[in-house]
């Protein structure tokens, strides 16, 4: 499937989904407001039930239902009475009347004087349910000499948002089973444009193996044609080269082959590290001097700059001094003119910490988060000029996370590279 194909599928996907969860949204809100208006409903009901048997206690029975409920706020209540209530009465009517309305929620009522709406009786009750086998409740009280006071009924709800929101139990569950869709599309697309990369990235990996195997196989074959049918007329000077030619061509055979075979035995998490006691400063020297002979045919230069008190790291030298080399080896390549390369070291609390610094053609930022990568290659640029696989960087990273180690890199487009490595010494 091509990437216009997978990309248009992604955005019909997306449409559709965003469709989908703007659709529950709506629902979302409808039902809230349902459920908030059934509330409301419930309440006045049972407000004008109580308001109706204290009147009716109260000698005023011929005022029943005078004022309705009246909805002040959202979550606040006023019955309008003008009576002389007792609040014990009014307390037990109220939590009997939503008890059976099914609202278990913590409420706040009060009574108010009818004339100047001041606070005479007040009481918080947590649990409607709790409060009714327990008898009598303590109220706040305040006394009026000399006066028959005329009260009002108001209630408060502080947690009814949070009981609606309960209430929409099924609703949550819908939503919930929506977003899971939606995170298993989101990991599915992932999955599916990490593969369609991957698969990229190896149809590259095939091509650049096929025309880095062709090269050595093609020149190894004129060599030994050469020599199969002309030894006997060819001068010693000849003869030597041919034979050069073929050992060259067959030890960069031998090298690419082993590379790919080393990524294929990390990817199967099958590297087996012999560890060892190593001097650093020494792999590093042995390591710059096989990059030496290609340095000096491009009039470049490797300086060490080696300042680590203690060299000495417990790691696998032999894959170590690969990754190193691998460093080196792209620093040189990457270097459109003269190659200037700096390997410095210097002792941190995490170990030793080695840098290498070229003045290469450099690393834009939007690609240096892929370069550890397998089969990974800057797209643009001279950088395709450079022949490989695209599996140097990916097997230093394999390397410094099986010793325990990090590696980084800093880059900026035509100002060189520098890559960090950090081993620790035990």
């Amino acid at each position: 499937m091509s990437r216009q194909k997978i990309q248009r599928i992604l955005v019909l996907a997306c449409v559709a989904l965003v469709a989908l969860l703007s659709v529950q949204l709506v629902w979302l809100n409808k039902a809230y407001n349902a459920q908030e208006r059934a509330f409301n409903h419930s309440v006045q009901v049972a407000l004008t039930s109580v308001s109706d048997q204290l009147l009716t206690r109260a000698g005023k029975g011929n005022l029943t239902s005078a004022e309705p409920v009246q909805q002040v706020a959202s979550n606040f209540f006023v019955a309008e009475l003008n009576a002389d209530i007792d609040p014990a009465l009014a307390s037990q009517l109220l939590q009997q009347e939503l008890a059976k309305r099914q609202l278990h929620d913590r409420y706040e009522f009060g009574l108010y004087n009818s004339l100047d709406d001041t606070l005479m009786f007040g009481q918080y009750i947590a649990a409607p349910q709790r409060q009714l086998a327990t008898g009598k409740v303590p109220v706040i009280r305040h006394e009026v000499a000399g006066a028959v006071p005329m009260y009002n009924l108001a209630v408060v709800f502080p947690g009814k948002t949070s009981f609606i929101l309960k209430e929409m139990e099924f609703w949550w569950y819908s939503t919930g089973a929506l977003l899971l869709v939606v995170l298993f599309f989101a990991y599915t697309m992932f999955q599916i444009l990490r593969e369609k990369r991957l698969a990229e990235l190896k149809t590259d990996f095939i091509n650049n193996l096929t025309h880095e195997l062709q090269t050595p196989i093609t020149n190894i074959g004129l060599a030994s044609e050469v020599l199969r049918k002309r030894s006997e007329t060819l001068s010693p000077d000849r003869l030597t080269r041919y034979h050069e030619l073929i050992y060259s061509e067959n030890e960069r055979l031998r090298a690419q082959v082993e590379r790919v075979l080393q990524m294929a035995t990390l990817e199967r998490q099958e590297l087996a590290l012999k560890k060892e006691t190593i001097d650093l400063h020494a792999l590093l020297e042995e390591t710059g001097q096989n990059l030496t002979p290609r340095l000096q045919q491009r009039a470049g230069h490797l300086r060490l700059d080696l300042q680590a008190t203690n060299p000495l790291i417990h790691a696998d030298g032999l894959h170590v001094a690969n990754a190193l080399y691998s460093l080196l080896d792209n620093a040189e390549k990457y270097s459109d003119q003269a190659p200037e390369i700096e390997v410095s070291t210097q002792n941190t609390d995490q170990g030793i910490l080695i840098s290498i610094r070229d003045r290469g053609i450099g690393i834009k930022q939007e690609f240096q988060k892929f370069l550890f990568d397998k089969f990974y290659r800057v797209p643009q640029g001279n950088v395709h000029n450079v022949k490989g696989f695209g599996l140097g960087l990916s097997y230093v990273k394999a390397i410094m996370e099986a010793h325990h180690g990090q590696v980084t890199v800093e880059s900026t487009g035509e100002q060189g590279t520098c890559f960090t490595l950090v081993l620790p010494v035990r």
